[in-house]
């Protein structure tokens, strides 16, 4: 017969069991970030997504600057309770910022039309601890030149 000490120091049956229990906790939290993460990323995407529609929409000829904002906020998937968008037109000479598409440049040139096409929101986590407990406000503007 061994000695206590010796059997001890040779018996492996939860040894496992010790492990996993200590490895659990790092592979819950790299989970919980895992998906913190994925869920930021793709309201994020979804957002991006929107706003390129309503682009490509003024690409297209459209003039129509509430039909803009609608296809934006339409288009838009996994969007939240404060989502935003705006649609804003702006008249340059150059870079001189004028006020209305009438109003001439130097040598009796047309001004340059822009499209400015922004959205925001605020992601809340699908978790509220973890990684990322707090909700984060995320934003995504596109100009588009129109003429």
């Amino acid at each position: 017969m061994q000695p206590p000490a010796t059997r001890f120091r040779r018996d492996r049956s939860g040894a496992a069991a010790v492990e996993f229990a200590l490895v659990l906790p790092v592979l819950c939290v790299a989970l919980l970030g895992t998906v913190d993460g994925w869920s930021y990323v793709t309201h994020s995407l979804s957002m991006r997504a929107g706003v390129k529609t309503a682009a490509n929409l003024v690409l297209a000829g459209s003039s129509d600057d509430n039909a803009t904002q609608a296809a934006a906020l339409a288009s838009w998937e996994k969007k939240p309770t404060d989502a935003a968008v705006t649609v804003n037109r702006v008249y340059k000479c150059g870079t001189i910022v004028v006020a209305s598409a009438s109003t001439m440049c130097a040598g009796s040139k047309v001004p340059t039309i822009y499209v400015e096409i922004q959205a925001s929101g605020t992601w809340t986590p699908p978790f509220s601890f973890g990684p990322f407990p707090e909700d984060t406000a995320m934003d995504h503007q596109q100009v588009v030149r129109v003429r």
